[in-house]
């Protein structure tokens, strides 16, 4: 083997070039000093590491940080960390008394990590004593069901103190992390959307959430930052498990993008059961051009496509773009408008990168209809579902929709296209191409209206005789 030949510093930095834990799994048993090299039973306690809200996973958790502070290596094992706990509603910590037994040395090691974490001052004592902690339950809550405990938080059964705990855990853990590649985590803020936006944002002194602070710290100055360098997918929990999973779930997953996509090797970011929040504050607009992030997958939601084009429009590059509706109920029955023609023209920035295209939301494409197509009335139903939600959009929503309205293109003009996934009507009007001013369409055979690049293309909706028509004139 050619590795062997190597010397054994550059063996060592080979392995640890190695992500996947199955692929260094196989490496391990080629040969027994390989093996030695990669010390998988160790490797696997800390690939993943789980932080949830039971006192089993926090005193756990607990355990593997200290063993990283002793030994800082082991920190490099650590490819993936999934954070359970979201908070419930919006509260400043209350310290109570410390209930783990450090030895002196072990207390130092702790105190210097939260330091290093970049907590100081009063988010500093706080801090570590959220560390310093081994339940969930602070002093004075009992476990009886139906009881509305008076504690230093109002809460039920530790469920602010619990998250605090959790958040702390996972903040340290990060930033002892290196080479940290995925995130699952619910969301870091209160359940209230638009609660840190503008004049909203945690003053520096105030104890918030300490998972939230870390992120956004390290997202506004990635280069000072000594963590998250290597993070390069976020998947973000939406389900709560006190949660009724029949119905779609609401979280700020528009302000939660801004936690991680300046970060330098940030990729993607996805999710399950989203939708939006249509009686919180305004949908936050993201910055044009400003992201990192290239790929995104919302699956199984129900988001307006105003929703996904600010997304779109704010990744300086777009290489894949998944969402799909289904599987779950609204709330009150809310409708979630999909303008076709909006979200192509969001996307026609990055006809030259983007690979990756699946949309399957042509339920609530109604203009979709044969007849629409064959009197080319299709943009003309379109307008009429953009007036009807007309009153529904922000001052800053519809300014952001403005910036790309003279945007045009088709489908033969996305160069880059490898995988297409669309309903048989999003597939004849992107092949039809989108224009400024809804410029009659010419005749065209779709088969020649395809992308010279593309591998794959599902078409949904279609059986196999209508997929024989779908190739003739349009």
């Amino acid at each position: 083997m050619a590795l062997l030949s190597l010397p054994l510093e550059i063996q060592v930095m080979v392995i640890a070039r190695v992500s996947s834990i199955g692929d260094l799994a196989a490496l391990s048993q080629s040969c027994r000093s390989i093996h030695r090299l990669c010390d998988m039973k160790t490797r696997e306690r800390f690939y993943r590491i789980r932080v949830g809200q039971k006192d089993s996973s926090i005193n756990k958790t607990f355990d593997l940080v200290m063993e990283i502070l002793k030994n800082p290596k082991l920190g490099n094992y650590v490819r993936e960390i999934v954070q359970t706990r979201q908070p419930s509603m919006e509260h400043h910590y209350v310290q109570t008394a410390e209930q783990r037994d450090l030895s002196a040395v072990d207390r130092d090691l702790l105190h210097a990590a939260v330091r290093k974490a970049g907590f100081a001052g009063s988010q500093e004592s706080a801090v570590l004593n959220m560390l310093m902690q081994n339940t969930t339950k602070p002093p004075g809550e009992t476990s009886e069901p139906f009881m509305f405990p008076i504690t230093a938080y109002g809460s039920i059964h530790g469920q602010i103190h619990g998250t605090f705990i959790v958040q702390a855990l996972a903040a340290i853990l990060i930033s002892v992390s290196p080479n940290l590649e995925s995130l699952v985590m619910t969301q870091p803020f209160s359940v209230f959307p638009g609660l840190y936006r503008g004049r909203e944002r945690p003053q520096e002194d105030d104890v918030q959430f300490p998972l939230h602070r870390l992120l956004r710290r390290a997202n506004a100055k990635p280069a000072s930052t000594p963590y998250l360098h290597n993070l390069r997918k976020v998947y973000m929990i939406v389900d709560d498990e006190n949660m009724d999973d029949r119905f779609y779930m609401a979280l700020d997953f528009l302000e939660c993008a801004t936690l991680f996509d300046r970060l330098p090797s940030i990729e993607s970011i996805s999710t399950d059961a989203l939708c939006d929040d249509d009686e919180g504050e305004a949908r936050v607009v993201l910055e044009p051009r400003s992201s990192n992030i290239s790929r995104i997958q919302i699956h199984h939601s129900a988001l307006p496509s105003n929703f996904l084009v600010s997304l779109i429009q704010s990744c300086k590059v777009l290489r894949e773009f998944q969402y799909s509706m289904g599987g779950r109920c609204v709330l009150g029955g809310w409708f979630a408008p999909f303008n076709a023609r909006t979200f192509i023209k969001s996307i026609c920035p990055h006809k030259d990168t983007l690979e990756v295209l699946d949309i399957d939301a042509e339920r609530n494409m109604h203009y979709f209809s044969p007849s629409y197509f064959e009197e080319d009335r299709v943009d003309q139903e379109i307008d009429k579902q953009q007036r009807a939600h007309e009153s529904d959009i922000e001052d800053d929503e519809r300014q952001m929709l403005r910036s790309f309205s003279s945007n045009s293109g088709s489908l033969k003009e996305f160069r880059a296209l490898k995988r297409l996934s669309v309903g048989i009507g999003f597939l004849v009007y992107f092949a039809m191409g989108v224009r400024e001013n809804n410029e009659p369409r010419q005749p065209f055979l779709l088969p020649e209206a395809l992308p010279e690049s593309l591998e794959y293309l599902c078409i949904r909706g279609v059986r196999e005789r209508e997929v024989q028509e779908v190739g003739c004139t349009y």
